[in-house]
């Protein structure tokens, strides 16, 4: 789990060292920082490597200030350095910028705030809208007077480009609060509600933002959006232990909670592991949904791929499960397993020859493949060709003498040779392996009824009528009923 709502409130309580000048963050209450927050800040600050050819002379000057001041940097100048990896570059600086640059830091933290503002804007002179430069003027204009429109212009641009800034969000709000811009902080508030969802200790950050500005209603409004959040994260969790422990109705039942509660966020890391979680649970068209929501989010994955194309496949969207496993196998032409589910999408699709090409394809990278054979049997057998029917068949059980398809096709060619007890035994078989067939009871009653035996064909017919009217018993047929269960992204 994420933190939670504790912290310090590190920036709270309006102290600040006597050398820096001017107006103080009426805001900084909201400004709060874990203790993991705190100690990137002071790594950041006193060994950032500030843009090339700007190192900080005294890295370690901020150190032997006062306590207040020394937090004042850390909200100020650490900013970048924990989000560098999620922002945009900024552009290398001149070597002049860069001098004139450090040299308005090292004014900051010696407390000359307006010397540092003055040095910040001939950094911006010598190379102008260098986004960093923008970035650190904006802040220090804010200490200077949090109501400054210059300081407010310059934030707002610096935010698209350091979108997971620690407190460039938090700033930019009280900024607006304080001059009465509500629109503006509305529009805020659905730019950042992503980080939000997905960083609690962020979200309470804004909410306390919002009641020390006399904000009630949107307080309360994003409380109950983040607190509904929460308690969806706790069952989707819950739902994952249910499910790993074998409890499938108390696992269906979480996870459809925490759905309704917004969790997890479209789009987020966490959906991969809710469609992997309702796969297992056979809920294939939800996890359908959420592997395609994951996709689109952070675009082609293999192994997401892949089970999006079983999940389309098992609920008979065979057009979906035909697009997802052409994806991977543009990325992976040898991709386990992807040629014969492709070539079994195919056979759906009463396209045979496309579906012979993949299985043969699937054949020359397996070529222990039993349920590749069993495909190909069952193309011979459709083309009549009862011959290599048999033959396919022969390598199939030979390999795998319980597989139930294998037998399902043998009872199949029985049926069409006129040897339906035969057939019966066959049809039989493969529902003692797998019971869920729909098709093998079908067959079955077909060929009790040849027999004579009217009274064995309703009672088969009527278990298929069952099966067929049930949508797991589809999904797993359309499936193939896999004989191995799909892993988590946890556990490969």
């Amino acid at each position: 789990m994420r933190e939670g709502a504790k912290g310090q409130r590190a920036a709270g309580r309006g102290q600040r060292d006597k050398g820096v000048k001017g107006q103080r963050d009426k805001g900084s209450m909201a400004i709060m920082m874990d203790s993991a927050n705190k100690a990137s800040f002071e790594a950041a600050t006193c060994s950032r490597q500030f843009p090339p050819a700007a190192v900080c002379p005294r890295p370690a000057a901020c150190c032997r200030l006062p306590a207040a001041l020394c937090l004042l940097l850390l909200l100020v100048l650490a900013g970048t350095s924990k989000a560098a990896p999620q922002n945009q570059p900024a552009p290398v600086l001149s070597p002049q910028a860069a001098g004139l640059f450090n040299s308005a830091v090292d004014a900051f933290r010696t407390g000359n705030l307006d010397q540092a503002i003055a040095r910040m804007r001939q950094a911006d002179r010598s190379q102008p809208g260098h986004p960093e430069v923008q970035l650190y003027l904006g802040l220090f204009l804010y200490e200077k007077a949090n109501e400054n429109p210059e300081a407010q212009a310059l934030l707002e641009s610096a935010l698209t480009r350091y979108p997971t800034h620690p407190d460039l969000p938090l700033k930019l709000m009280n900024s607006y609060l304080l001059t009465g811009r509500q629109e503006k902080v509305s529009n805020l508030l659905t730019t950042i509600r992503p980080r939000m969802e997905s960083d609690p200790r962020f979200a309470f950050n804004v909410i306390y933002t919002l009641v020390y500005r006399d904000q009630p209603v949107l307080a309360k409004n994003e409380l109950d959006a983040h607190s509904k959040r929460l308690q969806g994260e706790v069952q989707f969790l819950g739902g994952l232990i249910a499910a790993k422990s074998g409890r499938v109705e108390e696992s269906a039942g979480l996870l459809q909670a925490a759905r309704q509660n917004g969790f997890p966020p479209a789009g987020s890391r966490e959906t991969a592991v809710l469609a992997d979680a309702l796969f297992q649970l056979n809920q294939f068209k939800p996890a359908s949904e959420a592997y395609e929501a994951y996709l689109a989010r952070f675009g082609p994955d293999e192994k997401i791929l892949f089970r999006a194309g079983l999940s389309y496949y098992a609920f008979g969207d065979f057009r979906k499960a035909r697009e997802a496993f052409e994806a991977l196998l543009l990325r992976n032409p040898k991709a386990p397993e992807a040629n014969y589910y492709l070539g079994s999408v195919f056979i759906e699709l009463k396209q045979m020859d496309a579906a012979e090409k993949h299985l043969e394809v699937e054949l020359a990278v397996d070529p222990q493949s039993y349920r590749a054979m069993t495909k190909m049997a069952y193309l011979r057998y459709l083309s009549g060709d009862n011959e290599q029917c048999s033959t396919w068949l022969e390598k199939c059980l030979a390999l795998n003498p319980d597989w139930f398809e294998a037998h399902f096709v043998r009872g199949l060619l029985q049926s069409r040779s006129g040897e339906y007890q035969q057939a019966t035994a066959s049809f039989g078989k493969a529902i003692e392996q797998e019971p869920g067939y729909p098709k093998a009871y079908y067959h079955l009653a077909m060929a009790y009824k040849r027999l004579g035996q009217d009274q064995k064909a309703a009672e088969t017919l009527q278990a298929h009528e069952k099966l067929q009217g049930d949508q797991t018993a589809k999904a797993l047929e359309a499936l193939g009923m896999a004989d191995k269960p799909v892993a988590t992204r946890q556990e490969q």
